[in-house]
């Protein structure tokens, strides 16, 4: 069976009653992280990134080749 995880948004008032009970296990995000995690990010050298063996396609890894589809 597997486990399940139960997620909530709740007040300060609530997070410290649960705190306070060694059963819960509390977990806590702000909206910050939210929108640093979804910003888009700064240019990458793929070069760096990617393992040597793969060096010969690394316009597959630039960002203007990944944002497209694939044809059918």
């Amino acid at each position: 069976m597997l486990n399940t995880l139960d997620i909530y948004i709740i007040g300060a008032t609530l997070l410290v009653q649960l705190a306070k009970k060694p059963k819960h296990t509390i977990f806590a995000i702000i909206m910050a992280d939210i929108k640093k995690a979804l910003a888009l990010k700064k240019y990458t050298n793929p070069a760096i990134k990617v393992l040597v063996c793969h060096h010969n396609n690394l316009e597959v890894f630039l960002r203007k080749e990944a944002n497209k589809l694939v044809e059918h």
